[in-house]
């Protein structure tokens, strides 16, 4: 049998190193791009974008894929002020919720990394919303489309983060009943 050379040996290990990573980025790192449909009522809702019919039962959130652009949304439902007429929208980033009801939810941003200044954040920015003071950075959104934020209803903020250079926020949408609880179970 022919002896492999230290070349060939260094070529594989690095041809396997590669190929690991890869497969690590893909199944673990890589955030999928994918768009919500979110109906929080009671009611289902049959939801038209572009010509594309999509029924959401109550309580339920859909993923759906949209390209970046215009979109038209129209809104019927048994329940009367459900319905909505046509709208649009547009899309510029590759993950957003699409909020046909115009319910409220909240925008929430944890800071991380060292170079954050939590006490500013928490001690300048605040939201209130039925009597009740949220601090922090809280943004209050009812619009039909929104897509400020990285992670999306169906995602938790990761239990720990790695430490960044960076002065950042990552931001996660909630659904108003989820975020009191959430806010209620991390700052009260």
């Amino acid at each position: 049998m022919k002896k492999l050379s230290p070349s060939f040996i260094g070529f594989l290990i690095a041809l396997l190193v590669t190929i690991l990573s890869l497969v690590v980025y893909f199944e673990v790192i890589l955030k999928k791009s994918y768009y919500l449909i979110d109906n929080p009522t009671k009611a289902t809702l049959n939801v038209t974008i572009d010509q594309n019919q999509y029924v959401v039962s109550p309580g339920q959130e859909l993923k759906i894929n949209l390209e970046k652009g215009q979109h038209t949304l129209e809104v019927a439902s048994e329940v009367d002020s459900l319905n909505f007429p046509a709208s649009t929208f547009e899309v510029k980033r590759v993950r957003g919720m699409i909020n046909p009801t115009r319910s409220v939810y909240f925008i929430y941003g944890l800071p991380y990394g060292p170079m954050v200044d939590k006490d500013s954040i928490f001690g300048k920015l605040k939201a209130t919303y039925q009597g009740k003071t949220y601090l922090g950075d809280v943004k209050i959104d009812s619009t039909i489309y929104s897509e400020d934020f990285y992670y999306n209803l169906d995602e938790d903020f990761p239990a720990f983060t790695r430490k960044s250079e960076n002065d950042t926020l990552r931001k996660k949408i909630f659904r108003f009943g989820d975020f009191k609880q959430f806010y209620f179970e991390n700052f009260e």
